[in-house]
């Protein structure tokens, strides 16, 4: 399984495995290396919304560097419609009853927060709308395994995309940010950026949704 190419994230989809069977792998068999370790974080909500202090309710889940490390966790982390707002209230889940209001995914060494060197020389593509559960999970899916893949790349070489995040932005009604980081402003880049991003994200969307999700432009400065 080769992850570097044009539409090879879909890894998962051309393996001869499962990816419940890739996820049960045993330390003997071949791993299948990611060209970058990535680490999921996932920020729980809280009382606390001082700006200074949003690290406190941040928390890295896992990080990963195979194929089969990554299936090994996404499979056990819930999908954004299971924990956030659905019409009456975000869910609570774990021991702890917390509710999570987002989920960022970022090469390890970055940091998912604008004044990380690699992120305040960029900016971000972000689409706020809302999205039905099953558009909104599959376009989570789509956008990590494009970036896990290196699929989002559009420059042989080149690696511009730092990470993405997906934020529930509900205040009484459903509401959703979904976010493309890079570490570049180049305006060719970036529209090549924002196409690919479209192609990738809306791979599988139910014919009876029509029209693509629109993205903005805003950098992080």
């Amino acid at each position: 399984v080769v992850l570097v190419g044009t539409r090879q994230w879909l890894f998962h989809r051309e393996s001869h495995k499962s990816p419940l069977e890739m996820a049960e792998a045993t330390s003997n068999e071949e791993k299948h290396p990611l060209q970058h370790e990535w680490v999921l974080w996932e920020h729980a909500g809280g009382t606390n919304k001082d700006p200074n202090k949003w690290k406190e309710n941040m928390k890295a889940l896992c990080s990963f560097d195979s194929v089969e490390s990554f299936w090994q966790y996404f499979n056990h982390i819930p999908r954004p419609s299971e924990v956030f707002f659905d019409g009456d209230a975000r869910k609570k889940i774990g021991p702890d009853m917390k509710t999570v209001e987002e989920y960022s995914l970022f090469k390890k060494g970055i940091e998912p927060e604008w004044g990380d060197p690699m992120n305040v020389i960029g900016g971000e593509w972000f689409c706020r709308q809302y999205f039905e559960s099953d558009v909104l999970d599959l376009y989570w899916q789509n956008l990590v395994m494009g970036v896990v893949g290196e699929a989002m790349e559009v420059d042989e070489g080149k690696y511009y995309v730092n990470g993405v995040r997906i934020v529930d932005k509900s205040r009484g009604y459903p509401m959703f940010k979904i976010e493309m980081w890079v570490n570049n402003r180049d305006p060719d880049v970036k529209d090549k950026l924002r196409q690919r991003l479209l192609d990738i994200i809306t791979d599988g969307q139910p014919p009876s949704r029509k029209g693509h999700p629109k993205f903005d432009w805003k950098d992080h400065s």
